[in-house]
């Protein structure tokens, strides 16, 4: 079996036992203690993009926000492995909450936006496409699993299998195979005799699916992961193929498709 085929079977709800009866198919985030919002805007590049243009500006946009009342706790920037032609790139906005995401956009829109959007638009355009739709999708996110060690070197890989409920399997199955696959990753862990940067959450969207042009069909949630460079990736992935029982019971619709991007960071939480 390919690397392929194995990162593909790690990124799915796994681990599930037989059960009987009706399912559950309510979110998980309202019954979570661990959340965010999280918010995934599309980005397209510009004629001045370049390193230099980015890197300046990524600089300016912290200086900005270190001045305001509201401001994003923690922001990455993904780039799709696969080319697309929906954006070149994702710049991500990670809120404690819905209600601070709407506090801190009030802020930014009746403050800095225009100024900032007529300088920067040529160099990287986001949120917005040409017929005027917002390209602003969020999501409720739930963390079962916190990185047990500090990323050395910030940047990494993440990956997303989209997934929906089914007769036999609902959120009840769901969060059992999170605690399957938490006993795993940890002995995992003890063998290893060393903790990871790894982490996973699960992303339920705040918008009405599929989203249009995309070839993820509709879904429930999306099963986000997050190594710390691609061969964690790879050997996580085959040691996941190699030592993980067999999934028994009732699975939920992943589809076939595992989509990766690269990491790179924006903004860290302050103090």
């Amino acid at each position: 079996m390919h690397r392929n085929n194995f990162s593909i079977i790690f990124l799915l709800s796994i681990f599930v036992v037989s059960c009987s009866g009706s399912v559950e198919k309510e979110s998980i985030y309202e019954n979570d203690d661990n959340t965010a919002y999280v918010e995934y805007l599309w980005c397209k590049n510009g004629p001045d993009m370049s390193q230099e243009a980015f890197t300046s500006m990524i600089s300016e946009w912290n200086e900005i926000l270190d001045g305001l009342d509201t401001a994003v706790p923690m922001s990455v920037g993904l780039v799709p492995r696969t080319e697309t032609d929906l954006y070149d790139g994702m710049w991500v906005l990670v809120w404690e909450s819905k209600a601070q995401s709407k506090k801190g956009w009030d802020e930014w829109l009746a403050g800095p936006a225009e100024d900032w959007t007529e300088k920067t638009s040529s160099i990287l355009a986001c949120g917005a496409s040409d017929n005027g739709e917002e390209l602003n999708y969020a999501f409720n996110v739930s963390s079962f699993r916190a990185a047990g060690a500090q990323d050395s070197e910030p940047g990494g890989v993440a990956g997303f299998a989209f997934c929906s409920y089914n007769e036999s399997f609902g959120s009840n199955e769901l969060l059992a195979s999170l605690d399957a696959y938490n006993g795993w990753l940890d002995a995992a862990q003890e063998a290893a005799g060393t903790a990871s940067p790894y982490f996973y959450t699960i992303h339920e969207p705040d918008f009405e699916t599929p989203i249009p042009g995309t070839s993820t069909g509709s879904y429930d949630y999306a099963f986000h992961h997050f190594w710390e460079s691609e061969d964690s990736r790879q050997l996580g992935a085959a040691l996941f193929a190699d030592t993980a029982p067999v999934p028994e019971g009732p699975q939920p619709d992943c589809g076939d498709d595992m989509f990766l991007f690269d990491t790179y960071p924006f903004r860290s939480p302050q103090g």
